[in-house]
């Protein structure tokens, strides 16, 4: 049998926690209840401060006042503190609503509490469920709960289900069993009730070895991950998205990553199947609508239409447009800078109508950006400096002939300016 206070000691100590406050998420059932008490028979030893917190979502009222009793009574037994949320009842019951709502109650009580981590009872069964569902789900990523991502701690990740459920037999701890646990109506419980089983005819320790390759994969990601983040970091940054044409040179998984961390960013996401497809159009050179309102075009994931649509340009002030920073005086190194006349600079998008003075005459803004060969989706990511409501000057391509002088308005990065009509080119 396992000595469950030695494994639980090893984690307090690889997370850092000895000495810390931590908050524990109590639900009733046996996995929180005996880490409850593992970690308040080693408060003293390792200095814990212990705060246990039961949240009840109100699905099943017959058992609340029951599981309540059994988290107040372990606190009092412990001689700790103790918090009892009740959530609202929802229409229509949701895991993932409850589990959002469950969280954000836990964050909530852990800062009020002052606590450093929230200790969570999800254990090797629930790793395994969890890795299982990920990847019929078709995720990216399958590397299943994190053991220390704080403020979230699970230290039983690797600890089956049945073991925790001895350790209270054994000792005469009290528990509260979930009848919704058997129910069918929810995925987590058909993969528990009807997967597992299957899995375990071909190895009776099947959990435990989808939870070591969920341990090993997270290792591995998490390596990947900051392989990722200083390659996203070191992409040339556009008005209003990225140059991603240098990660083509990369092996494809980093490209992969890379990807999903970019689209993050910018507040989107794909599942598997769509990162692959968005991969292979930017290898390919082709368009892809990326995810909601991104575009890949000539290798440029950005948003259409840039907000904001415009921004006026104090006198010797500074605003930013998208990713770029415009000033009005004396040029700051590392940007590109042209002579305008005395007026009121407006910073903004393209609009229907625009037109500039040339040498040879004046001409549509939307001609001048033809003739550049701007691809029509991309014409709004360009910023147009504007004098007194008229264009005159095209960052990094052309100055209207009657923009004036007497005044300098700058942009900077250079870099980011020519990398912008690199992708046009």
């Amino acid at each position: 049998m396992l000595d469950l206070q030695a494994h639980v000691r090893a984690e307090i100590e690889a997370a850092g926690l000895i000495g810390r406050r931590v908050l524990v998420a109590v639900s009733g059932g046996p996995d929180s209840v005996a880490l409850f008490h593992v970690l308040a028979s080693l408060a003293g030893e390792e200095r814990l401060g212990l705060h246990l917190c039961h949240v009840d979502h109100g699905w099943r009222p017959e058992a609340s006042e029951d599981e309540t009793a059994i988290c107040t009574n372990l606190a009092r037994g412990a001689g700790v503190g103790w918090s009892v949320i009740h959530l609202p009842v929802p229409k229509t019951p949701s895991e993932a609503q409850a589990r959002t709502a469950r969280f954000a109650a836990l964050r909530r009580v852990a800062e009020s509490v002052g606590a450093e981590a929230i200790a969570l009872g999800h254990q090797a069964d629930d790793q395994a469920e969890t890795v299982l569902m990920q990847l019929v789900r078709g995720t990216a990523h399958a590397g299943g709960m994190a053991g220390w991502r704080p403020p979230l701690w699970r230290p039983l990740l690797s600890v089956p289900r049945r073991e925790l459920a001895r350790y209270c037999e054994e000792r005469g701890i009290a528990f509260a069993s979930d009848p919704s646990n058997l129910s069918p109506a929810f995925a987590r419980n058909r993969v528990r009730l009807e997967v597992l089983p299957l899995l375990r005819r071909e190895n009776p320790r099947a959990a435990e070895a989808i939870g070591r390759f969920a341990a090993l994969r997270r290792e591995e990601d998490d390596w990947l991950e900051a392989q990722a983040a200083a390659l996203l970091h070191a992409l040339p940054r556009l008005p209003h998205g990225l140059d991603l044409r240098p990660l083509r040179t990369h092996p494809v998984p980093l490209q992969r990553r890379v990807l999903r961390q970019a689209l993050a960013e910018m507040g989107a996401a794909l599942d598997a199947d769509g990162l692959m497809a968005l991969q292979q159009a930017l290898q390919a050179g082709a368009r892809s609508a990326a995810a909601a309102d991104l575009r890949l075009e000539h290798g440029m994931l950005y948003r259409p239409s840039p907000p904001p649509p415009w921004s006026s340009l104090p006198p010797g002030g500074q605003l930013f447009w998208g990713g770029l920073r415009f000033g009005a005086g004396p040029p700051p190194g590392g940007t590109l800078s042209a002579d305008v006349g005395q007026g009121h600079l407006v910073v903004r998008a393209r609009r229907p109508g625009d037109r500039m003075r040339l040498p040879g005459g004046t001409r549509k803004l939307q001609d001048i950006l033809v003739d550049a060969k701007v691809p029509r989706s991309l014409r709004d990511a360009l910023p147009v400096v504007c004098l007194e409501g008229r264009p005159v000057w095209l960052p990094g391509h052309v100055r209207a002939a009657d923009a004036g002088v007497g005044r300098t308005v700058w942009v900077g990065s250079a870099e980011v300016v020519a990398q912008l009509w690199s992708v046009l080119e």
